[in-house]
């Protein structure tokens, strides 16, 4: 393959996030209908593709391609956590290699620019700057070309989050260090940030267009609706974990806020579509913060 003829790659984002995972859960079989890199951040995995079963440790890079079926078996003894991006190839195909000869899994360490290049992307699909699909495309075949060859070179830093913000970042990273991410209440987050509930308030209006607990909670059912379409657990399982004590509470709140059921979007994930997002790109950016993809792996 020559560098000279990549930049006529063209590449169509589908879906991307963060997924933290109880242990011992499970995911699949899938059918994917697109590409897709996971990149495991935290804890271990088996990732069985078409019959291959492929061990995965922390700074493991995988991808999937279209047509295959696989399955993920998370980490039995602890926590798992993993970034992933799905895409598909709009044009170019021709100046890569077969696909059937690409490899599957690569470590990091093999690949070091791969780390810098999925933050960088983390950033931009998350925050949206000005220019940031551009950027993307150049960052995700970047990361491509780097993977399939081995080699590449390095992307762009993340820019920080008000001190206030990071400061409760810091705080809910404490409390939702196990598997649930229970609900907090706004005293906790004030006193954590060490302002007035007020002020504290008026800082995530303006940062993040909403107030802390809302952006808690909406963060719950995020993680709950990747929890949905890419695990097997029961749903009263991924809402006791995502902090709703009531089944049918959960669903009410889920419906209303994503439209779908909470079998709907599972039943949708099964079908190979992706599931639904947080509206709000300044919800997304305090995510990322939140997971910890834009300061570590």
């Amino acid at each position: 393959m020559s560098y000279a003829d990549t930049h006529l790659l063209r590449l169509e984002f589908h879906d991307h996030g963060l997924a933290t995972y109880p242990a011992g859960t499970s995911f699949g079989p899938r059918h994917l209908g697109d590409y897709e890199f996971v990149w495991l951040i935290e804890g271990t995995a088996e990732w069985e593709v078409d019959g291959t079963v492929i061990p995965a440790v922390a700074g493991t890079i995988l991808l999937g391609r279209p047509g295959m079926t696989d399955e993920f078996r998370w980490d039995p003894r602890h926590r798992t956590r993993h970034g992933f991006i799905h895409f598909a190839l709009q044009r170019g195909n021709a100046v890569l290699p077969p696909v059937a000869s690409w490899p599957l899994a690569r470590h990091d360490r093999d690949v070091p620019v791969l780390r810098p290049l999925f933050q960088h992307l983390g950033a931009l699909l998350t925050q949206t700057p000005p220019g940031w699909a551009e950027l993307a495309q150049g960052a995700l075949r970047q990361a491509l070309l780097a993977f399939l060859m081995g080699s590449g070179s390095s992307g762009d830093g993340v820019p920080e989050e008000h001190p206030l913000v990071a400061a409760v970042q810091d705080y809910v990273r404490t409390q939702w260090a196990e598997d649930d991410c229970p609900p907090i209440t706004l005293g906790d987050l004030a006193r954590a940030a060490g302002v007035s509930k007020v002020h504290l308030t008026r800082v995530f209006q303006a940062e993040l267009g909403m107030a802390p607990v809302e952006t808690l909670r909406r963060l719950r059912f995020d993680r709950a609706a990747g929890m949905l379409a890419r695990t097997n657990l029961a749903v009263a399982r991924i809402a006791q974990h995502c902090g709703f004590a009531d089944p049918y509470h959960f669903t009410r709140g889920f419906r209303a806020l994503y439209g779908l059921s909470p079998r709907d979007v599972r039943t949708r994930a099964r079908r190979g579509l992706a599931p639904p997002h947080l509206d709000l790109a300044r919800i997304r950016r305090f995510a990322v913060g939140l997971e910890g993809l834009s300061t570590r792996t």
